[in-house]
């Protein structure tokens, strides 16, 4: 079999001519597939659905993410608009293409909050959310068809291996004293780094493509930097504000989503707005103090460190402590 046709720009341009109303729409799930979406992707399910299947799912993407990273670094491979002028770009990534992170978080997110959630709206809508996403990296010339490929394969091992294996890992987790749990929560944390800097530091030596970067520069303007260890420390970020935030409401006697639909939708959209605000303020603050400047590093895993415990403790605890009408526990909540 020929394998460059799955990393052939001419199915990226193709597509593209099919109709400029299907490349528009499709092009768009790119917006799908971002930090800010998968925060509010998964404040949503936190203060939706449940806490816990909040959390294993942030624990969930922090490793698909890492994963990403790391196999990005070790393959270093182009994107489709870097290599050819055929292909209109419709975003600017400066990342490495193979394997696409949209296809395999599209298959780790949406199929886990499948799982969970066991209502055939909810199905419905996921998979048109993970078909759009993904389809969405080949119109907007991002992703090669091998990349993608790649993307929903590792993502479905990942999420079946993560499914087979999160209950036996809480179990033990439970058995910990809590000194230990956090450091557990600490070394769970810094998977993503330690996924990606050994093949980070692999390419110390190598020189990215002139073409490359001349191409891309000429499509969008920006230039390209793949070489970078800034999402890996971002989602390093998101696991432990998530992870410390959980245990730290578990301490504080837990919370459970009111039963009543309305405000549990009223729940779920001022928790999110407040979990917004909070994105927004955080980089502020760091980059106003020069936090930012002087600890680069420190401060791109402190940021989302930060937002990640607001959801995670405080929003649940001002809801829990805020008024009478949401103190109600769910004593059906499903395990």
């Amino acid at each position: 079999m020929d394998f460059s046709f799955f990393m052939d720009p001419g199915i990226n341009a193709a597509a593209q001519n099919i109709s400029p109303l299907v490349t528009s729409f499709f092009a768009q799930g790119a917006l799908g597939d971002t930090v800010l979406g998968y925060l509010i992707i998964i404040s949503v399910v936190y203060l939706g659905l449940h806490p816990k299947f909040g959390v294993r799912l942030a624990v969930l993407f922090g490793i698909s993410g890492g994963l990403d990273a790391a196999l990005k670094l070790v393959f270093h491979l182009p994107r489709p608009y870097w290599v050819s002028s055929a292909v209109t770009a419709y975003q600017n990534v400066g990342s490495f293409g193979f394997p696409s992170g949209g296809a395999m978080n599209a298959v780790v997110i949406y199929g886990y909050i499948c799982v969970v959630a066991k209502r055939w709206w909810i199905i419905l809508l996921c998979i048109f959310c993970a078909v759009w996403v993904t389809l969405g990296r080949l119109f907007a010339g991002v992703h090669f068809l091998g990349d993608i490929l790649g993307g929903l394969l590792i993502g479905l091992v990942l999420l079946v291996l993560y499914l087979a294996a999160m209950p036996e890992i809480e179990k033990f987790a439970q058995t910990l004293s809590r000194p230990l749990r956090i450091t557990g929560i600490i070394a769970i944390s810094a998977i993503p780094l330690i996924l990606v800097f050994p093949a980070y530091l692999a390419l110390a030596d190598w020189q990215l493509p002139a073409a490359w970067v001349v191409m891309a520069k000429s499509q969008t303007g920006v230039g390209i930097d793949p070489v970078s260890l800034k999402l890996s420390l971002l989602i390093s970020g998101i696991m432990l504000g998530s992870l410390l935030g959980y245990e730290f409401l578990n301490f504080c006697g837990g919370w459970d989503p009111p039963q009543d639909h309305l405000k549990r939708v009223i729940v779920v959209i001022a928790g999110t707005i407040s979990v917004l605000l909070v994105n927004t303020a955080v980089p502020v603050i760091l980059a106003g103090t020069g936090f930012s400047a002087l600890l680069p590093q420190v401060s791109d895993i402190l940021s989302t460190t930060l937002v990640y415990f607001w959801l995670a403790a405080c929003v649940p605890l001002i809801i829990k402590n805020g008024g009478s009408w949401m103190r109600t526990k769910n004593a059906d909540t499903a395990e």
